[in-house]
């Protein structure tokens, strides 16, 4: 069936700093640590691959090959397919 496949890369990393807070010699304050979070998201640029009536598995291993998908990419793309109903096909993962 006609569809439209984007493949991109959202990344979100989080990380957390521990820092200790000292205070000042002779002060009635308390050693405390302090957690200090940083976060980093990066996105790599969409691709597609369109795919017109007719269009053959074949077809579609290509085009995804075409984009820089992995083998792991294009079995999750195969199976997503045959789940939305739009891969008129049986899948056989060995």
């Amino acid at each position: 069936s006609p569809v439209t496949i984007l493949h991109g890369a959202l990344t979100v990393e989080v990380t957390t700093n521990i820092t200790v807070s000292q205070p000042a010699p002779q002060s009635s304050g308390k050693t405390a640590t302090v957690p200090q979070v940083v976060t980093d998201v990066k996105a790599d640029a969409a691709k597609n691959v369109s795919l017109k009536p007719g269009a053959t598995v074949e077809d579609l291993v290509r085009g995804l090959v075409a984009i820089g998908s992995t083998p792991r990419d294009i079995i999750a793309v195969l199976q997503a397919l045959r789940a939305a109903g739009a891969l008129q096909a049986e899948l056989e993962i060995i």
